[in-house]
Formats: C-alpha cells, structure tokens, sequence
C-alpha cells in the first residue's frame, strides 16, 4: 500500500475544481471587459462623428441667423426685393409662416383620419387586404418626397384644375405624412394589451366598437406622438410644395390662392443676386428648425407624461 500514489481526497479535489473555475470565470470577466470597454469607445466614437457635424451646423445657424430673427420686422412684414437705391431691403416672411401653418394645418385634417383609421385596421386584422395596405404603407414611407409633388400637380392643379394654391399643397403634404401616422398607429395600437380586448368582448361589446372605444384611447399617446413627427417632417420639405403652392407675396389663408412656405422662402431667397436676401435664409433656417425642435420636443414631453400617468 505503501507504493501506490496517494490519491486526493474529495475535499482536495473540489477545491482545486473551484479554483479552476475562478480562474476560468475571471479570464473570461477580463475578456467581456476589454470587448465591453472597446464597444463603448467605438460607440463614444460614432457619436463624436454623429454629434460634431451636428454642432458645427447649429452653430453656423445661430451665428448668422439669430441677427436676423431678433428684427420685428422679420415675422410681420412681407417679402420686399431689394434695388439699386436700396440694396440691404428684404422685409419680412410673414408670409411664409402664415403658409407653413396654412399648409400643415390642412394636411392634418387631411392625413390624420384616413391615417388613424387606416393604421387601427391593419392592427386589427390579418386580412389579405391589410397585408397590400401595410405594403403600400411601407412602400410610401420610403419613397421620394418629390414625387408627392408631382402626384400632387398632375392629379389636383392639372386633373382638377384648381391650379397653383393651398390646397395642392396640402395635398401634397398629406399624402407624404399618411404613411408615418399608418405605421406608427398600427405600432401603437399593436402595444396595447390582449386583456383590454378580450375584457370590452367579454362583457358583449363588438369588435368595432371595442377598438374605438377602448383600444384607441389606450393608444392615444403613440398615435400623438406618431402624428405630430409626420407635422414636424411635413412641415419642413420643399420638394413636394415647390411645384403646386405657387409661392404667393401676400398673407392668405383661403385653401385655393397660391401661398408660400418657409422650405420654398429658403430655396428662392438662396438662388437671389442679392446678398441680404441670402443672408436671410440663415433666419428663415433657424425659424424652421426651432420651430420643428418645438414640435418634436412636445411630442416627447407629453407622451412621456401619459406614459407616466398610466
């Protein structure tokens, strides 16, 4: 017995099982914090990228627009072209702003029914039809905003002979803002609980009524939201409202005259001769950017309340 090997005892053996296991366990901690250390500098890394462009670009447009913007003049005069006798003469955009909410609030009465409604749909059903709707959807979402403009030109100024106005580019803007306010009203109506549909059927309810009265109000802050990001895209594209609003110098909000819009003061005002009419773009710019800021931010602040509150 003496000349055998000593063999471990169970104790000795699962100790050294233990430590193995450490040691393996804090390589492979090591490990996950090198990858983890160098993922979260490439991430600092892309945001740098992302953040400084973005930082420049507002810089630029505080610097040279706010000069611009702190005139009164600026939100309540009309445009006025400069001349030989009075080069520095540009006037207001009072026009333009008047437009732009012209032109806004119009798709919204336009885009945001059919929109809802749509989007409600293609939650609630799996019919053939819902999946074509849902397609289409996806496919506008992702098409160029110029081609609104012309859809736009050739079906309400050409077709329907209403010419160059409000109207024409509300159309515009509307069909550019119904697929955002579709998919992001079926995501919304998609989140809210079985349990509240399967409660308003269990106590007799039917399904339409189901979903517009119980379904649709849990849904309301995603739909909100949802909606004020399509005004807030709207509201700043040139491409579909350059060909039919027809850029009118006066202050209109009747649907059928020809109105302008910030998008379309920035484009004619940076093609001018003149330097001060190209000098103004940069307050047109910051006027248009605040204003889309404004927007976005409400739509965040008071769906993060509702969220809270539920």
């Amino acid at each position: 017995m003496s000349d055998l090997v000593d063999l471990q005892s169970p104790h000795e053996i699962g100790h050294e099982m233990r430590d193995e296991i450490r040691r393996i366990s804090d390589h492979l901690r090591r490990r996950r914090q090198v990858r983890s250390t160098i993922m979260v500098a490439l991430c600092g890394v892309a945001l740098a990228v992302t953040a400084v462009p973005l930082l420049l670009l507002l810089f630029e447009l505080f610097h040279r627009g706010l000069p611009v913007v702190l005139h009164t003049g600026f939100y309540t005069q009309l445009p006025q072209t400069p001349s030989l006798v009075a080069p520095n003469v540009t006037g207001g955009v009072s026009n333009a702003i008047i437009g732009s909410i012209v032109l806004s609030a119009y798709a919204a009465v336009m885009a945001i029914p059919v929109g809802v409604l749509a989007g409600v749909y293609l939650a609630e059903s799996d019919s053939k039809l819902a999946t074509m709707l849902r397609i289409i959807a996806q496919t506008m979402a992702g098409a160029p905003s110029i081609l609104m403009g012309l859809f736009a030109f050739s079906f309400v100024v050409r077709a329907l002979h209403i010419g160059f106005s409000a109207i024409a580019g509300s159309f515009a803007l509307a069909v550019l803002m119904l697929p955002v306010i579709v998919i992001s009203s079926e995501i919304a109506v998609r989140g809210v609980p079985n349990t509240l549909r399967e409660a308003g059927l269990a106590l007799g309810a039917k399904p339409h009524k189901v979903s517009m009265r119980i379904v649709l109000p849990a849904a309301v802050t995603g739909i909100v939201t949802g909606i004020i990001l399509a005004v807030s895209r709207a509201i700043g594209e040139t491409a579909p409202v350059l060909l039919v609003i027809g850029g009118g110098y006066i202050n209109s909000w009747k649907p059928l005259n020809p109105v302008s819009a910030l998008p379309l003061s920035i484009y004619e005002n940076a093609k001018s001769q003149w330097p001060s009419l190209r000098t103004q773009v940069w307050g047109i710019a910051l006027v248009l950017v605040v204003f889309v800021f404004i927007l976005s931010l409400s739509a965040r602040i008071w769906a993060s309340r509702k969220q809270r509150a539920r």
